[in-house]
């Protein structure tokens, strides 16, 4: 009897399992020299890393595999998606109970001085979205076995990578065929990223110099380097003081839009230009969007919201996906169970 029990135990064990005995991906960390990047005005580095994950089979096979560029968001690095979010472990897990097919994932690094790129193409921080669509994919394509080609490749991030994915989907069809923007912030000149938040603002309007940027990120002052990192990557001025054009002002200590320069700076924004690019994300084969009802980010809900409505208005097929919950906390579930399943079910084997 003693002995049955035993042996009932071990194959408990070995049906149930560890969740570490299914194969495993290999993590890499690729250096590269960008062209893109040199010579920007705020003093950030044209030599970046950026992470790939390859699935279990890479190695012992010969096949080509979809890409997937995951794009992290404001204050983090591309270490956020491995330490905090556990990524790698994730993909293995899905990949071994077939919730997902096997791909490559690409996590850029778009940390800089100001504490996020935006992953937009400016004269002051440098030509991001050059970097990654085109230098960082070049050389993906080159180094491993992808299917290079705009219908096997997305893209998908969160907040600040949210809003990088969207403007790559108007931007770039014929690069990333396959879009999931989670959480995307600054989709629309609101709330805390409008001149309504008089707390970034204010503190904007301090700054003199770069010099006083860096010593406010000392201080941990948040939205104010926030608001000049968005302006610099949206609305740069290179001759202007701080190199961006200044859309607010005050007046007796109250806080006015500055006209054209706060016009000029919204219509930067997502919404303000589906219209514009409707014909690139009418050529996207899939594109969803998805926010928490509960984002501590205040603007996040309605313009992500506003952002769903233009693209209907504009007969662009899409997916929205709210849901009870905050800016972050769920996003490693939400991973798991929403974007890398959209992300394998439409991309192009």
């Amino acid at each position: 009897m003693h002995h049955m029990i035993k042996r009932l135990i071990v194959l408990l064990m070995l049906l149930t399992g560890p969740a570490w005995a299914h194969p495993t991906g290999t993590v890499k960390q690729v250096s590269i020299h960008s062209a893109a990047l040199a010579g920007n005005l705020v003093g950030d580095p044209a030599d970046q890393t950026f992470t790939v994950y390859l699935p279990p089979s890479y190695e012992t096979s010969t096949k080509r595999y979809p890409v997937v560029f995951l794009l992290h968001g404001y204050g983090d690095t591309n270490d956020a998606w491995i330490h905090h979010f556990n990524v790698p472990a994730m993909l293995d897990e899905l990949i071994a109970r077939h919730a997902i097919k096997e791909m490559i994932v690409v996590m850029p690094n778009a940390m800089n001085r100001f504490l996020g790129s935006f992953y937009a193409n400016s004269p002051v921080t440098g030509h991001w979205e050059d970097f990654i669509a085109e230098e960082m994919v070049a050389r993906v394509d080159h180094d491993f076995r992808t299917l290079a080609r705009a219908e096997s490749r997305g893209v998908a991030g969160l907040s600040m990578g949210g809003f990088g994915a969207i403007r790559l989907a108007m931007h770039r069809p014929d690069v990333f065929s396959v879009v999931y923007a989670m959480s995307p912030c600054c989709l629309d000149a609101v709330e805390d990223i409008g001149y309504g938040n008089s707390a970034s603002w204010h503190g904007l309007l301090q700054f003199k110099t770069y010099a006083d940027v860096d010593a406010a990120i000392k201080r941990g002052e948040f939205y104010p380097v926030a608001a000049l990192a968005l302006l610099s990557a949206i609305d740069p001025d290179p001759a202007a003081p701080l190199h961006v054009k200044m859309p607010v002002q005050e007046v007796e200590h109250e806080l006015m839009p500055r006209e054209p320069e706060y016009t000029e700076f919204r219509n930067q924004f997502p919404l303000q230009q589906v219209s514009r690019f409707r014909d690139n994300l009418c050529k996207l084969r899939a594109l969803a969007i998805s926010y928490g009802f509960n984002d501590q980010f205040a603007h996040i809900p309605p313009s992500t919201a506003a952002f769903s409505k233009a693209l209907s208005d504009a007969h662009v097929p899409h997916l929205l996906d709210a849901y009870n919950g905050d800016h972050r906390q769920q996003a490693q579930a939400r991973l798991a169970t929403k974007v890398f399943p959209f992300l394998s079910d439409n991309l192009k084997d």
